[in-house]
Protein backbone atom coordinates (compact mmCIF):
# COMPACT_ATOMS: atom_id res chain seq x y z
CA UNK A 1 0.00 0.00 0.00
CA UNK A 2 1.45 3.52 -0.94
CA UNK A 3 -0.32 6.94 -0.07
CA UNK A 4 -1.48 8.84 -3.01
CA UNK A 5 -5.00 10.87 -3.83
CA UNK A 6 -7.96 9.28 -4.79
CA UNK A 7 -11.55 11.08 -5.33
CA UNK A 8 -12.43 9.02 -8.71
CA UNK A 9 -14.95 10.41 -11.09
CA UNK A 10 -13.56 8.96 -14.23
CA UNK A 11 -10.55 6.78 -15.49
CA UNK A 12 -8.39 6.08 -18.60
CA UNK A 13 -5.55 3.01 -18.64
CA UNK A 14 -2.69 3.63 -20.40
CA UNK A 15 -0.89 0.32 -21.44
CA UNK A 16 1.27 1.72 -24.42
CA UNK A 17 1.34 -0.97 -26.12
CA UNK A 18 3.95 -3.10 -24.46
CA UNK A 19 2.75 -6.89 -23.48
CA UNK A 20 5.70 -6.78 -20.61
CA UNK A 21 4.41 -3.69 -18.78
CA UNK A 22 2.83 -4.32 -15.64
CA UNK A 23 -1.09 -4.88 -15.99
CA UNK A 24 -3.75 -2.07 -13.70
CA UNK A 25 -6.89 -4.19 -13.35
CA UNK A 26 -10.16 -3.25 -11.71
CA UNK A 27 -9.02 0.43 -10.14
CA UNK A 28 -12.16 1.40 -8.14
CA UNK A 29 -12.89 3.90 -5.41
CA UNK A 30 -13.01 2.25 -2.06
CA UNK A 31 -14.32 3.11 1.63
CA UNK A 32 -11.02 2.73 3.38
CA UNK A 33 -7.91 0.09 2.20
CA UNK A 34 -9.55 -3.22 1.96
CA UNK A 35 -13.17 -1.48 2.02
CA UNK A 36 -16.11 -1.75 0.07
CA UNK A 37 -16.91 0.41 -3.31
CA UNK A 38 -17.09 4.01 -3.04
CA UNK A 39 -20.02 5.60 -5.24
CA UNK A 40 -17.98 6.91 -8.66
CA UNK A 41 -18.19 10.87 -9.07
CA UNK A 42 -19.58 12.56 -5.77
CA UNK A 43 -16.31 14.34 -4.97
CA UNK A 44 -14.61 14.17 -1.56
CA UNK A 45 -14.38 16.54 1.70
CA UNK A 46 -11.55 18.31 2.94
CA UNK A 47 -10.90 16.03 5.75
CA UNK A 48 -11.47 12.96 4.17
CA UNK A 49 -8.99 9.99 2.94
CA UNK A 50 -9.46 8.99 -0.63
CA UNK A 51 -8.57 5.50 -1.20
CA UNK A 52 -8.45 4.14 -4.86
CA UNK A 53 -7.99 -0.03 -4.61
CA UNK A 54 -6.77 -2.07 -7.82
CA UNK A 55 -4.75 -5.21 -8.74
CA UNK A 56 -1.28 -5.63 -10.88
CA UNK A 57 -0.81 -8.11 -13.18
CA UNK A 58 2.00 -9.25 -15.09
CA UNK A 59 4.93 -8.42 -12.83
CA UNK A 60 8.54 -10.21 -13.57
CA UNK A 61 9.43 -12.51 -10.20
CA UNK A 62 12.61 -12.36 -9.12
CA UNK A 63 15.13 -15.49 -8.56
CA UNK A 64 13.34 -16.00 -5.36
CA UNK A 65 9.70 -15.67 -6.13
CA UNK A 66 9.39 -11.79 -5.20
CA UNK A 67 8.23 -9.32 -7.01
CA UNK A 68 9.92 -5.56 -6.65
CA UNK A 69 7.63 -2.58 -7.99
CA UNK A 70 7.02 0.99 -7.56
CA UNK A 71 3.54 3.56 -7.23
CA UNK A 72 4.25 7.12 -8.00
CA UNK A 73 1.60 9.62 -8.31
CA UNK A 74 1.16 13.10 -9.34
CA UNK A 75 -2.04 15.24 -8.83
CA UNK A 76 -2.81 18.73 -10.69
CA UNK A 77 -5.15 21.25 -10.47
CA UNK A 78 -7.15 22.85 -13.08
CA UNK A 79 -4.67 24.95 -14.40
CA UNK A 80 -2.15 22.47 -14.80
CA UNK A 81 -0.59 23.03 -11.35
CA UNK A 82 1.19 20.33 -9.25
CA UNK A 83 -0.63 20.22 -5.61
CA UNK A 84 0.47 17.10 -4.82
CA UNK A 85 3.53 14.62 -6.15
CA UNK A 86 4.45 11.11 -4.87
CA UNK A 87 7.94 10.27 -6.51
CA UNK A 88 7.87 6.41 -6.88
CA UNK A 89 7.50 3.99 -3.14
CA UNK A 90 9.67 0.95 -3.60
CA UNK A 91 7.52 -1.82 -2.50
CA UNK A 92 8.14 -5.87 -2.64
CA UNK A 93 5.90 -8.75 -1.86
CA UNK A 94 5.47 -11.99 -2.55
CA UNK A 95 2.39 -14.29 -3.87
CA UNK A 96 2.45 -17.00 -0.88
CA UNK A 97 -0.83 -18.96 -2.61
CA UNK A 98 0.34 -18.87 -6.19
CA UNK A 99 -1.30 -16.42 -7.83
CA UNK A 100 -0.66 -14.44 -10.75
CA UNK A 101 -2.33 -10.62 -9.67
CA UNK A 102 -1.17 -8.61 -6.48
CA UNK A 103 -3.45 -6.20 -4.62
CA UNK A 104 -2.59 -2.65 -4.38
CA UNK A 105 -3.95 0.89 -3.05
CA UNK A 106 -3.13 4.36 -3.25
CA UNK A 107 -3.92 6.77 -0.57
CA UNK A 108 -4.40 10.20 0.44
CA UNK A 109 -5.67 12.51 3.68
CA UNK A 110 -7.17 15.20 2.06
CA UNK A 111 -6.40 18.11 4.21
CA UNK A 112 -9.14 20.16 5.95
CA UNK A 113 -7.74 23.65 4.39
CA UNK A 114 -7.82 22.36 0.65
CA UNK A 115 -9.48 24.06 -1.91
CA UNK A 116 -12.68 23.29 -3.94
CA UNK A 117 -12.14 22.67 -7.74
CA UNK A 118 -11.36 19.64 -9.97
CA UNK A 119 -8.13 17.72 -10.04
CA UNK A 120 -6.80 15.25 -12.41
CA UNK A 121 -4.17 12.45 -11.50
CA UNK A 122 -1.95 10.02 -13.19
CA UNK A 123 -0.69 6.66 -11.16
CA UNK A 124 2.44 5.21 -12.55
CA UNK A 125 3.27 1.24 -11.62
CA UNK A 126 6.70 0.21 -12.43
CA UNK A 127 8.05 -3.47 -12.47
CA UNK A 128 11.37 -2.70 -10.61
CA UNK A 129 12.73 -6.44 -12.28
CA UNK A 130 12.34 -5.41 -15.76
CA UNK A 131 11.90 -1.30 -15.81
CA UNK A 132 8.44 -1.80 -17.27
CA UNK A 133 5.95 1.01 -16.16
CA UNK A 134 2.51 1.25 -16.88
CA UNK A 135 -0.14 4.01 -15.97
CA UNK A 136 -3.80 4.94 -15.19
CA UNK A 137 -5.21 8.67 -14.89
CA UNK A 138 -8.32 10.23 -13.51
CA UNK A 139 -10.10 13.39 -12.67
CA UNK A 140 -11.73 13.75 -9.37
CA UNK A 141 -13.02 16.92 -7.24
CA UNK A 142 -12.59 18.21 -4.20
CA UNK A 143 -16.26 19.78 -2.67
CA UNK A 144 -16.58 23.16 -0.61
CA UNK A 145 -16.04 22.45 3.37
CA UNK A 146 -19.20 21.02 4.50
CA UNK A 147 -20.78 18.98 6.71
CA UNK A 148 -20.35 15.09 6.65
CA UNK A 149 -19.07 11.96 6.95
CA UNK A 150 -15.49 11.33 6.38
CA UNK A 151 -12.62 8.47 6.76
CA UNK A 152 -15.40 5.66 6.49
CA UNK A 153 -13.72 1.95 6.96
CA UNK A 154 -14.45 -0.81 7.89
CA UNK A 155 -11.63 -2.20 10.41
CA UNK A 156 -10.78 -5.23 13.07
CA UNK A 157 -10.20 -2.88 16.05
CA UNK A 158 -12.19 0.03 17.55
CA UNK A 159 -9.27 2.37 17.39
CA UNK A 160 -9.42 1.66 13.37
CA UNK A 161 -6.17 1.23 12.69
CA UNK A 162 -6.29 -2.51 11.19
CA UNK A 163 -8.31 -1.99 7.69
CA UNK A 164 -10.04 -5.44 6.45
CA UNK A 165 -12.95 -6.10 4.19
CA UNK A 166 -16.72 -5.59 3.90
CA UNK A 167 -16.63 -9.15 4.36
CA UNK A 168 -16.96 -11.39 7.25
CA UNK A 169 -17.69 -14.66 9.08
CA UNK A 170 -20.48 -15.64 11.05
CA UNK A 171 -19.05 -15.05 15.16
CA UNK A 172 -16.31 -12.67 14.11
CA UNK A 173 -16.72 -8.80 15.04
CA UNK A 174 -16.32 -5.99 12.41
CA UNK A 175 -15.91 -2.08 13.41
CA UNK A 176 -17.04 0.45 11.08
CA UNK A 177 -15.07 3.61 11.40
CA UNK A 178 -16.14 7.28 10.35
CA UNK A 179 -15.46 10.89 11.58
CA UNK A 180 -17.43 13.57 11.21
CA UNK A 181 -16.72 17.04 10.02
CA UNK A 182 -17.67 20.68 9.35
CA UNK A 183 -20.61 21.00 12.21
CA UNK A 184 -21.37 23.57 13.59
CA UNK A 185 -21.13 24.58 17.18
CA UNK A 186 -23.24 26.21 20.22
CA UNK A 187 -24.14 27.18 23.50
CA UNK A 188 -22.10 28.61 26.35
CA UNK A 189 -19.54 25.82 25.71
CA UNK A 190 -19.49 26.27 22.06
CA UNK A 191 -20.04 22.77 21.54
CA UNK A 192 -21.14 20.24 18.65
CA UNK A 193 -24.87 18.66 18.74
CA UNK A 194 -24.34 15.46 16.75
CA UNK A 195 -26.28 12.08 16.08
CA UNK A 196 -25.24 9.48 14.48
CA UNK A 197 -26.93 6.22 13.96
CA UNK A 198 -26.38 2.88 11.93
CA UNK A 199 -29.42 0.64 10.29
CA UNK A 200 -28.65 -2.80 8.52
CA UNK A 201 -31.04 -3.96 6.02
CA UNK A 202 -30.95 -7.62 4.37
CA UNK A 203 -30.75 -8.44 1.00
CA UNK A 204 -34.39 -7.72 0.49
CA UNK A 205 -33.98 -4.15 2.18
CA UNK A 206 -35.72 -5.53 5.66
CA UNK A 207 -33.95 -3.68 8.73
CA UNK A 208 -32.83 -6.45 10.98
CA UNK A 209 -33.22 -4.56 14.29
CA UNK A 210 -36.41 -2.86 15.70
CA UNK A 211 -34.20 0.42 16.30
CA UNK A 212 -30.87 1.61 14.50
CA UNK A 213 -27.86 1.70 16.86
CA UNK A 214 -27.13 5.66 18.23
CA UNK A 215 -24.78 8.12 19.82
CA UNK A 216 -24.63 11.38 20.40
CA UNK A 217 -21.76 13.94 20.43
CA UNK A 218 -22.24 17.52 22.55
CA UNK A 219 -19.81 17.93 24.93
CA UNK A 220 -16.44 17.55 25.54
CA UNK A 221 -14.88 18.17 22.18
CA UNK A 222 -11.99 20.57 22.04
CA UNK A 223 -11.98 24.06 20.28
CA UNK A 224 -9.83 23.39 17.85
CA UNK A 225 -10.89 19.87 17.03
CA UNK A 226 -12.60 19.78 13.25
CA UNK A 227 -13.08 16.45 12.90
CA UNK A 228 -14.29 14.19 15.34
CA UNK A 229 -13.41 10.15 15.27
CA UNK A 230 -16.43 7.68 16.02
CA UNK A 231 -17.05 3.72 15.74
CA UNK A 232 -19.96 1.23 15.36
CA UNK A 233 -18.86 -2.29 16.61
CA UNK A 234 -20.79 -5.20 15.21
CA UNK A 235 -21.35 -8.92 16.14
CA UNK A 236 -21.51 -10.95 13.25
CA UNK A 237 -24.60 -13.39 13.95
CA UNK A 238 -25.71 -14.12 10.49
CA UNK A 239 -24.87 -15.30 7.54
CA UNK A 240 -25.95 -13.28 4.08
CA UNK A 241 -26.02 -10.12 2.39
CA UNK A 242 -26.57 -7.01 4.02
CA UNK A 243 -26.00 -2.99 3.81
CA UNK A 244 -24.76 -0.56 6.59
CA UNK A 245 -26.29 2.66 6.78
CA UNK A 246 -24.65 5.00 8.49
CA UNK A 247 -26.19 8.79 9.16
CA UNK A 248 -25.15 12.34 10.96
CA UNK A 249 -27.39 15.00 11.62
CA UNK A 250 -26.00 18.23 12.74
CA UNK A 251 -28.47 19.77 15.29
CA UNK A 252 -26.77 22.91 14.94
CA UNK A 253 -26.85 23.46 11.39
CA UNK A 254 -30.07 20.55 10.31
CA UNK A 255 -27.46 18.60 7.79
CA UNK A 256 -27.57 15.58 7.51
CA UNK A 257 -24.76 13.06 5.71
CA UNK A 258 -25.24 9.46 4.85
CA UNK A 259 -23.30 6.59 3.66
CA UNK A 260 -24.12 2.92 2.80
CA UNK A 261 -21.79 0.53 3.16
CA UNK A 262 -22.47 -3.29 1.25
CA UNK A 263 -21.20 -6.01 3.49
CA UNK A 264 -21.01 -9.95 3.12
CA UNK A 265 -20.90 -11.98 5.88
CA UNK A 266 -19.53 -16.10 5.28
CA UNK A 267 -21.12 -19.52 7.37
CA UNK A 268 -18.28 -20.79 8.99
CA UNK A 269 -17.40 -24.11 6.81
Amino acid sequence: MTHAFAPLVALTLLAGGDPAAPEIVNPRPTFGYLGAPRPKGAGILPGDVGHVSFEIKNLKRDSNGRHAYSIAIVITDEKGHVIFEQKPYNSVAQTYFGGTTLPAAVRIEVPLDAKPGAVHWKCTVTDRNTNKSNEITGTGKILPADFGLVQVGTFADAESRMPVGAVGVVGGQLHVGFGVTGFGRGGKEKQPNIKVSLSIRDSKGKLTTAKPLTGEVNKDIDPEVRVIPLHFGLTLDQAGQFTLELTAQDQTSGKTSTVQIPVRILGIE
